[in-house]
C-alpha cells in the first residue's frame, strides 16, 4: 500500500489500476524551488516598512532577499478611501537553476495571503469577528465587504495513485483551482500546475506522468466539498468562492521530519502555470504556483496586497 498527501490529509490510495486517459503533454522545465515563510508591512504609498523571514534560512540566501524585499513596491491598501498601513503574511518561492558556475537564484514568486495552518486560522478567526461587529483587523488582507471562512476540515476523498507511477516510485503534486457553490460543492476544477519530484528522464515521459496525477487530482476533487461560512453565501461571486488546494503524490511519511517543508530545497520538474478561467483579467488575484504550496496549505480568495513592478519576479538575487 502507498500513501498519498491530499492538502495535509494522509490517506492511503486505491491499488485499483487507473483507466486509461487521453493526456495532451505541455513541456516541463527542471527546477530546485525553495519555500520561505514570512511577513511584510507596507505604508500608504505601498513601500515596504518592515518585514521578517520567519523561515530559517542559509546566511548567503538571507543576504539576498535583504537586498531585495525593501525595493518592493506594492499597490497601497485602502480603508474607508484612504491609503492605510497594512501588514501580511507572505510566502516568498525561490529557484535555483544550475550554471557553468554552480547555481543562480531567482525570485520565483511571492504570495501575499495567509498560506500556513496558522496564518490562515488567524485570518478565519478575524473574519469572524469582523462579520460579527468587531474591531476590524488587517490579517493577510484589508477586511473584506463580506468575510468568508473555508472550513476544509472533513476528510476529502483522495485520487487514486495510478499504479504504473506508484510502482516506479514516482512522486508529485498537482495545484488545483476549485471553483465552489454557495453550499460548497465544486462547481469547476482545473489542474493549473504540476510538477513530479526528484526525478530524471525524457521529458516526453515526464510530461505524460504530469498528465496522469492531474487526471486523477481532478476526478477525485470534483466530489470534494468544504463549508462556507459566509453571512450572505448567495452573493459570493466566483473570486471569492475560489480555493487553490495542493494534492500530493508521495510514498513516505509526512512531516516525518518535524518540519514544516520551507527553507528545503527541492527538485521539481515541472510544467507551465496554465490560466485559470474563471479568474482572467479579475483584479486582486494572486498567481499561485505548484511551487508554492506544500502538505497543509492553501489558499482562498484574492488578495488586497499586489506588487506593482512583477518584474522583480524572475529576476536573479
Amino acid at each position: 500500500m502507498k500513501r498519498v498527501l491530499l492538502g495535509g490529509l494522509l490517506a492511503i490510495a486505491s491499488m485499483q489500476a487507473a483507466p486509461a486517459v487521453a493526456v495532451t503533454p505541455v513541456v516541463g522545465e527542471s527546477v530546485l524551488t525553495m519555500r520561505v515563510n514570512g511577513e511584510l508591512t507596507i505604508g500608504t504609498e505601498g513601500q515596504v516598512l518592515s518585514y521578517k523571514i520567519r523561515s530559517k534560512l542559509d546566511p548567503a540566501l538571507q543576504v539576498m532577499l535583504d537586498k531585495s524585499i525593501p525595493r518592493w513596491q506594492l499597490t497601497p491598501v485602502r480603508q474607508g478611501g484612504k491609503p492605510v498601513n497594512a501588514k501580511t503574511p507572505m510566502r516568498i518561492t525561490l529557484a535555483a537553476t544550475q550554471i557553468p558556475q554552480g547555481y543562480e537564484v531567482r525570485l520565483d514568486n511571492v504570495v501575499f495571503t495567509p498560506i500556513s495552518k496558522e496564518d490562515y486560522e488567524a485570518k478565519a478567526a478575524a473574519a469572524r469577528a469582523i462579520r460579527e461587529g468587531g474591531e476590524a483587523i488587517t490579517v493577510g488582507d484589508a477586511p473584506p465587504s463580506q468575510p468568508v471562512v473555508f472550513d476544509s476540515g472533513r476528510m476529502l476523498q483522495p485520487p487514486r495513485y495510478p499504479v504504473g507511477l506508484m510502482r516506479a516510485g514516482v512522486s508529485g503534486a498537482v495545484l488545483l483551482h476549485l471553483r465552489l457553490n454557495p453550499d460548497g460543492t465544486v462547481a469547476d476544477v482545473v489542474a493549473s500546475q504540476s510538477s513530479l519530484f526528484d526525478i530524471k528522464g525524457a521529458s516526453a515521459v515526464l510530461d505524460k506522468a504530469r498528465g496522469l496525477l492531474e487526471k486523477e487530482s481532478i476526478r477525485a476533487a470534483r466530489s470534494w466539498s468544504w463549508h462556507v461560512d459566509a453571512a450572505h453565501p448567495e452573493l459570493l461571486t466566483a473570486d471569492d468562492l475560489t480555493v487553490c488546494v495542493p494534492v500530493e503524490f508521495r510514498m513516505d511519511s509526512p512531516g516525518k521530519q518535524g518540519d514544516d517543508n520551507t527553507a528545503v530545497w527541492r527538485q521539481e520538474f515541472r510544467g507551465p502555470n496554465l490560466p485559470v478561467p474563471w479568474l482572467v483579467g479579475k483584479a486582486g488575484q494572486q498567481l499561485v504556483g505548484v511551487s508554492d504550496l506544500t502538505g497543509s496549505d492553501q489558499v482562498a480568495g484574492g488578495s488586497v496586497f499586489q506588487l506593482t513592478d512583477r518584474s522583480v519576479l524572475g529576476r536573479v538575487l
